[in-house]
């Protein structure tokens, strides 16, 4: 586990279309780790490794770049900032938090983001107070509208605890498979061409993998994304466990997956000793959502990672559970063949 990586993963700033941050850490990590880096016109960057296979398999694995969060809307005559959410932020982390807002030059203001509620409680105006006076004092920092806002919280370890506490989580953790995979096959000769992508905007209607999925029309697609755990529950019901291991998703409301490919995963699992866990999310979705229905349609699964506090300014998530899933990814990577890749078509006893 390279816990310093996944910390400035965290710790880096990234919205829908305003990835920059998040995506030049990958890049930069990576140059040495694939043969060929690529983007698509949304700014998802896919790292190549060729496959030796004389007719090898295209099998992509994606995790988004972007976090909840928020723009700049509107920049009022008393200096207050106000906000529009992008992205599923927790209506009960709106009130009295930290965040910082990334001007257009890079430049970071902190401020205090809080919630007018109107009579029942619902959220309304959403502002930042960063201590002006003057509409003129905000644009004076270089605060304009359309700013990226994001929590302001810095990753730790908590000691002991074999946890990693910070913002963006959901989907960084699945960011820090995609980088670690690459540098564990780097020098292994693989059958199959792998995909590790990183997409833009799945907060916003997991967008980045469809117009990924579309350029690179790869044969597989696996999603590598978290999922909540609730925390005070940890009975039979809870299937996302922190140190439980990675997560195999059943379903969620956007895909139900390739049946043959669900229970090869499960028995590649088996076989090289990796624990998991059977989930299933009765609402979300994945970069697997838009990804699945690209062409005549791609059998596609879930990894999951979980999570305690998703969506807020600090989730908290297993060390151990990432490093799973990256030695999960792997195995897939090696294991999948072609003739797999056909049973997994045969829906009315063969293909012709």
């Amino acid at each position: 586990m390279n816990e310093t990586f996944l910390r400035k993963l965290s710790n880096a700033d990234a919205i829908a279309s305003k990835e920059t941050e998040v995506r030049d850490l990958l890049v930069e990590a990576n140059r040495e780790h694939c043969d060929e880096i690529r983007c698509d016109h949304l700014g998802s960057v896919i790292f190549v490794k060729k496959g030796c296979g004389a007719h090898p398999l295209k099998i992509m694995f994606t995790a988004h770049m972007d976090e909840v969060g928020f723009r700049v809307r509107h920049i009022s005559d008393l200096g207050f900032v106000y906000l529009i959410k992008t992205g599923g932020v927790l209506d009960n982390c709106l009130d009295m938090q930290k965040v910082r807002i990334t001007t257009r030059s890079g430049k970071k203001l902190p401020g205090i983001m809080n919630c007018q509620r109107d009579k029942a409680g619902h959220p309304d105006d959403i502002y930042v107070d960063l201590g002006f006076e003057t509409r003129e004092q905000a644009e004076k920092a270089g605060l304009e509208i359309g700013d990226m806002v994001t929590f302001d919280t810095t990753c730790v370890l908590p000691e002991g605890t074999g946890t990693i506490m910070g913002k963006a989580m959901d989907d960084r953790t699945g960011c820090y498979v995609v980088s670690k995979v690459l540098e564990k096959l780097k020098d292994r000769r693989l059958e199959n061409d792998i995909l590790m992508c990183a997409t833009s905007s799945e907060e916003v209607g997991t967008r980045g993998a469809k117009t990924a999925v579309f350029q690179e029309d790869p044969d597989i697609v696996f999603a590598i994304d978290v999922a909540n755990h609730p925390e005070l529950d940890r009975s039979f019901k809870n299937h996302r466990q922190l140190h439980k291991g990675c997560m195999i998703e059943h379903y969620d409301k956007t895909m139900a997956p390739n049946d043959k490919l669900l229970q090869f995963a499960k028995e590649t699992a088996r076989k090289a000793n990796i624990s998991f866990q059977e989930d299933m999310l009765s609402g979300g979705g994945t970069d697997c959502a838009q990804a699945h229905l690209i062409g005549n349609g791609k059998p596609a699964l879930v990894i999951g990672i979980p999570l305690r506090y998703c969506h807020g300014p600090a989730s908290i998530a297993s060390l151990s559970d990432i490093d799973n899933a990256v030695a999960f990814v792997c195995e897939l990577a090696a294991t999948l063949t072609r003739k797999n890749y056909e049973q997994f078509l045969q829906f009315t006893g063969g293909m012709k």
